[in-house]
């Protein structure tokens, strides 16, 4: 007698060898059998001509703040992810001492662009060291498995307070005491260190965020003390993930010194180590040199582990009423901003308004919104880079579905396109546009990343910039685009996909438990109708702490997500069961 069984689908079982039919038998949350199961179980569910994988594993979430207040973890939720990491490009909550609460929320509004209002509000800290914050997660239940990296920023301010704000230079006493809580953190269960060198990163209110201009001694001997455990990731955002790579000693473009540096730190701590790559318009030669360099080091020295980690799609800013548009801060908009989005788009609709916004300048009380101005500051904004998003999303877009095109074709300017578009039926319309891994307007450079044994995908950042993108869905396109739908170029084989998400994920982090379909594991499983697999459109919720709005992307044909022997969606709905809990990374 079985908890579960799981009868006739095709199983990728995540080792990327080829695909099999058969039952999938669950006892007491673990695989007890796969094969041609004989027995009978309490729930059966039918998976005939179904898609049956492991659970995905979200390498790169900024859920550090709703590991707090929320139990669901969407938008990965919904997108077949069983395992979620937060703690990741350096910033975080913990370790924290009461006084210093205030810049880390900062930095996590400007780096990772969540509201600070959500974070106050959201947030009980009740917690000092990384272990408190990790015993304070561990009193929650949720949809899926979660953990954590201990993350540069905080554990720097924790050790040197103001001096670390300033950016002054740690004393060997200071990094004494880093390394020293780091390895408490590693022991507490932290899955490893995360830190960003990123000169684009910058907090809400403008500074760079600590641990950006980290010397080598300090890195090197965080790295020791993580490897020293036994076990953790190195995760680093390094110079010029997403534009120059500068040398801040010399000043001097250097992308051989950062790749350098990459290798000691890997070899300090004796531990795999991963870092972000993405195709920059302004500088995309660097993305395939890290790529490039990474292969070469690696065939040079056997005993090393380093990863690239790439997004799998292009990454941009999705624009529509509700998050972000080139006429929030018109006068004439200003007035009817607080109208229910289908209220404003017809009030918008007025010809007079009409022309009133299309006329004007932006109105000076712009930045009593410091965030949105700076959101807006950093994405192209320029209405002709745009592409519309229809019924469907199309992420490998040809110049036909840019608004230049279309409002070429309407006889009207991009902007006012633009402004039609968005305005019309109840202001729901969204478009897109790439900035990042789409400098050619094709996904060729991104084919190229994810056909690299070596590149880990991720960088999903499920609960970050929360009104502007909806990266988490990438499991979900993975496997749709990847292997299914593209059209304007090579895909790639099905096993191969399910296995970079799922156990090329789990080994990089030591899950040895999860990750395969193979008896003894957990029983982290997706059912999933293959050829009805999709994303839908980009919608703008309000259900943050606060109320505040965030980016949510749904999707469709999953029929079951299973998290420890627990179904916790069927057929794309949540079933509420919560048994999730906080993932502590151990020595293997």
């Amino acid at each position: 007698m079985f908890d579960t069984i799981i009868r006739g689908g095709k199983i990728a079982d995540g080792s990327g060898d080829a695909s099999y039919t058969a039952d999938i038998a669950i006892k007491d949350g673990l695989i007890a059998e796969i094969g041609t199961v004989s027995g009978t179980a309490n729930t059966e569910i039918d998976a005939d001509g179904a898609l049956v994988t492991p659970g995905f594993i979200d390498l790169h979430t900024h859920y550090d703040g709703q590991f707090v207040w929320d139990d669901k973890m969407d938008p990965s939720f919904s997108h077949g992810v069983t395992t979620a990491i937060g703690g990741n490009c350096g910033v975080g909550f913990a370790p924290v001492e009461k006084e210093f609460r205030r810049p880390l929320v900062e930095m996590m509004e400007g780096v990772e662009e969540i509201p600070g209002i959500v974070i106050d509000e959201g947030l009980d800290w009740n917690w000092t060291s990384f272990g408190d914050y990790l015993d304070r997660v561990d009193q929650n239940r949720f949809t899926m498995d979660v953990a954590s990296h201990i993350t540069h920023a905080p554990l720097r301010v924790f050790a040197m307070g103001e001096r670390a704000i300033n950016h002054e230079k740690a004393t060997p006493e200071d990094i004494e005491v880093m390394a020293r809580l780091v390895r408490e953190a590693m022991d507490a269960g932290a899955v490893g260190f995360s830190s960003g060198r990123l000169m684009e990163h910058l907090s809400s209110v403008g500074d760079h965020v600590p641990g950006t201009f980290a010397n080598d001694d300090e890195l090197l001997a965080i790295a020791s003390a993580m490897g020293s455990s036994g076990h953790g990731v190195f995760q680093m955002i390094p110079k010029g993930a997403i534009g120059n790579i500068i040398d801040q000693d010399d000043m001097t473009n250097n992308r051989v010194a950062e790749m350098e540096r990459l290798v000691r730190l890997t070899r300090a701590a004796g531990r795999p180590s991963t870092y972000t790559v993405i195709e920059f318009s302004d500088e995309p030669e660097n993305r395939r040199f890290l790529v490039e360099e990474t292969d070469r080091v690696l065939k040079a020295n056997p005993g090393l582990e380093m990863h690239p980690q790439c997004a799998s799609r292009g990454v941009g800013s999705i624009m529509m009423l509700d998050s972000h548009h080139p006429f929030k801060f018109k006068p004439a908009y200003l007035e009817i901003a607080d109208l229910p989005a289908a209220q404003r788009a017809e009030a918008m609709r007025d010809p007079a308004r009409r022309a009133a916004i299309l006329s004007q300048e932006d109105a000076p009380p712009a930045g009593s919104d410091p965030m949105i101005v700076r959101m807006i500051s950093r994405m192209p904004m320029t209405a002709a880079r745009y592409n519309v998003i229809g019924d469907r999303v199309d992420y490998e877009p040809g110049p036909e579905s840019r608004i230049e095109a279309l409002a070429a074709a309407a006889g009207q300017t991009p902007l006012e396109y633009l402004y039609d578009y968005i305005t019309a039926g109840q202001g729901t319309n969204a478009a897109i546009s790439f900035f990042l891994n789409y400098n050619a307007g094709n996904l060729d450079e991104t084919f190229e990343m994810m056909s690299n044994p070596n590149v880990i995908s991720g960088l999903g950042d499920g609960g970050a910039h929360v009104r502007l993108i909806c990266d988490a869905s990438q499991t979900t396109f993975q496997l749709a685009f990847w292997t299914r739908d593209r059209t304007r170029g090579p895909k790639l084989p099905l096993e191969y996909v399910v296995r970079k998400m799922t156990h090329d994920a789990a080994r990089l982090y030591g899950m040895n438990d999860r990750g395969l379909l193979k008896v003894g594991k957990r029983a982290d499983i997706n059912v999933m109708d293959y050829d009805k697999l999709n994303l839908g459109r980009p919608e703008m919720l309000f259900d943050l702490p606060s109320g505040a709005p965030r980016m949510h992307q749904g999707s469709t044909g999953y029929l079951a997500t299973m998290v420890n022997g627990q179904v916790t969606r069927r057929n794309d709905q949540d079933t509420g069961a919560r048994p999730g809990r906080l993932y502590r990374s151990r020595p293997n």
